[in-house]
């Protein structure tokens, strides 16, 4: 029972994705995301949310849970719907936007194919967590989270992502990155905790394509 108990933590702590990885061509190089920091103060902030009906594949090395699958489905402008499946633990997370943030309202975990709650019932979650708020600003912090960097390049495998928000929180010894790309959201996450040995110990889940 207690094997069970950390299994489903874990489930819970590191979302993953099908280890696919795009065959790209050595001879290739990645293509380039290219925004303009300071034009993303302006920007709605559903643009930090990928493609309405559109399912994004996370590759993650250090756990098992740490590669996932994300579906998006946008139930209004106001409101997003993504159902996190990393094999151990499938989530349901909605998310509202408003012109200052984006702010967690929901997240239980559920079956393969869940029922989505319509637009009208969403508006009545309360806020569990605010995942991004304005300013966007080197400097700027919320709920334990501090913007580090406008202006970060992300190397996925896949894609080179620029002027790309990062952002950290350390809670006890585990710091958590999180990096932002304008027009499809999270492309990374890290993990870093300390450990009894020289090397901390590293989680990430990584973007590598979206459908």
């Amino acid at each position: 029972m207690r094997h069970y108990v950390l299994v489903l933590s874990l489930a819970f702590l590191f979302s993953g994705c099908s280890e696919e990885v795009n065959n790209e061509s050595e001879q290739s190089p990645p293509p380039v995301e290219d925004k303009q920091p300071e034009e993303q103060d302006q920007t709605s902030l559903l643009a930090y949310f990928p493609p309405d009906g559109s399912t994004a594949y996370f590759q993650g090395e250090g756990n098992e849970f740490a590669s996932y699958t994300l579906q998006t489905t946008y139930l209004d402008p106001q409101h997003i719907a993504q159902i996190e499946d990393n094999g151990g633990v499938t989530l349901l997370k909605i998310y509202r936007i408003s012109d200052s943030s984006i702010d967690l309202v929901y997240r239980e975990p559920v079956d393969s194919k869940p029922s989505l709650p319509s637009a009208a019932e969403a508006a009545t979650y309360p806020v569990l967590e605010t995942i991004l708020q304005k300013p966007l600003k080197v400097g700027s912090s919320f709920q334990g989270w501090t913007i580090q960097s406008m202006t970060a390049t992300v190397h996925t495998g896949t894609t080179v992502y620029q002027n790309v928000i990062q952002l950290s929180r350390t809670d006890d010894k585990v710091k958590t990155t999180k990096y932002f790309a304008l027009g499809i959201g999270l492309i990374r996450s890290e993990d870093t905790m300390e450990t009894d040995q020289e090397e901390p110990f590293v989680v990430t889940s990584t973007l590598q394509k979206i459908e």
